[in-house]
């Protein structure tokens, strides 16, 4: 008789709060310091795709960048996400992780391995694991405390000042990136912007304090209450886990039916055999193919657990389920159910995903967009139509694939956009070039 194997759900228990660099907030933090008056690049964003971005300048001699990014700290948005949803471990496997590509940097592994006495046993396994070339789920502190040697390795934060990016203008040849305490000239903008959430539809009442995004704080009252999470991806999973494992009793509602698998897109499109058969597809197969490959999906990890609860009544999951309301009633919120009475429960949870978005917006420059996504030059990473504008992430989509707005794909992007800003600084140093 064929059997499934499922990993061990332990690997979700991972502890979080350790630091294995020091103080963590300290390394990460950005200065508030005067914006200087100019940067060969300037760089939107402070998050995982900046900072690998960064890295790979800095080996590559191009140490005059910029990081512009709102959040007091760098990769601030991504941690503070991922403390609201109580994750504990990354759904990316060992080797990918930020940093410069192709460069003997300190790898995750490595670094895990340094501070092997201080892991659980548990993590101990997922590190073999890596070792032998298999999956292996890292921790989000190990995770963390890695991050943060990467940015003072490379210097990252002296290179970065907390400002909001309001536009980016063109101007003398180069570009003015206008901000909330001031203008820097750019020869050089990167969008590396993270995804902002998706919003619920208007017939959700989602200015009641019962209910709350997925990237916002959960509510601290400790008593036990009743729940809804509504979404089907990892983001809603990780919710739903905290939820059960504290006692509390849940409600799971999704469109469709749950999908588990290990990474979130097909491995094929983390290889570069993969990217090359997307790029070569048309616009039209590219769309669709990012439309199929972005639906939700939990790790096998959560699997054991989930039904467990399921069957035990502890979580009762509706799906394939519509919801035409959500309606706060003083004591509750009523959510209205397509096929079924309403129910009502005393917080709700949203977890409806992120969404691609291109802002900051450009001045007098028209972007290319294909589906929502911009245009884009897939050896350079620039915008079509422009020079010297690049994007990563999940910008990057229709030149990468799926895989654009994984860590991955952070790496591949900030390799080919290192290469294209070598080969425009060699061509203006040569005599009689307009550079």
């Amino acid at each position: 008789m064929p059997s499934t194997f499922f990993p061990a759900p332990e690997v979700l228990d991972s502890p979080r709060g350790r630091q294995f660099t020091g103080t963590i907030r300290q390394a990460l933090a950005i200065p508030r310091t005067a914006l200087p008056p100019k940067a060969s690049v300037v760089i939107i964003g402070g998050g995982l795709a900046a900072l690998t971005l960064a890295a790979q300048l800095w080996h590559h001699g191009i140490r005059d960048f910029l990081l512009l990014e709102r959040e007091p700290r760098l990769t601030g948005r991504f941690f503070t996400r991922v403390d609201n949803v109580g994750q504990l471990v990354l759904r990316s496997p060992y080797e990918h992780h930020p940093g410069a590509e192709g460069h003997r940097d300190c790898e995750m592994l490595d670094f895990a391995r340094l501070h092997w006495s201080q892991l659980t046993e548990v993590e101990q396994h997922e590190v073999r694991m890596a070792q032998s070339g298999q999956r292996g789920v890292a921790p989000i502190d190990i995770f963390e405390s890695y991050c943060s040697h990467v940015a003072a390795s490379h210097g990252v934060p002296e290179r970065s000042r907390r400002a909001e990016v309001l536009e980016v203008a063109g101007a003398d040849g180069g570009w003015q990136v206008v901000t909330d305490r001031g203008t820097v000239q750019a020869a050089n903008v990167v969008w590396a912007v993270g995804e902002p959430r998706r919003p619920a539809p208007r017939t959700w009442d989602t200015s009641s304090p019962r209910v709350r995004y997925w990237d916002e704080p959960q509510n601290s009252d400790a008593r036990k209450s009743t729940h809804a999470v509504i979404g089907s991806g990892l983001s809603a999973a990780h919710i739903v886990h905290d939820l059960c494992a504290r006692g509390e009793h849940v409600q799971w509602i999704f469109r469709g039916k749950e999908h588990y698998q290990c990474a979130d897109v097909n491995a094929a499109f983390f290889c570069p055999e993969g990217r090359a058969i997307f790029t070569q597809r048309s616009l039209a197969y590219r769309s669709r193919m990012l439309s199929v490959e972005r639906r939700p999906t939990v790790m096998f990890e959560f699997r054991p657990r989930l039904q467990a609860w399921e069957e035990s009544g502890r979580l009762r999951v509706f799906r394939e389920t519509e919801i035409e309301y959500l309606k706060d009633r003083g004591t509750h919120v009523e959510i209205g159910l397509g096929d079924s009475s309403p129910i009502g429960v005393e917080q709700v949870h949203l977890a409806l995903g992120t969404k691609a978005c291109f802002e900051p917006g450009l001045r007098d420059t028209e972007v290319q967009l294909y589906g929502g996504l911009p245009l884009v030059h897939e050896e350079t990473m620039e915008l079509a139509g422009t020079t010297r504008l690049y994007v990563m992430g999940a910008l990057a989509s229709l030149a990468l694939g799926p895989a654009a707005r994984n860590i991955d794909g952070h790496r591949v992007a900030a390799a080919r956009i290192t290469t294209a800003l070598q080969a425009r600084n060699a061509g203006a140093d040569q005599p009689g070039s307009n550079g």
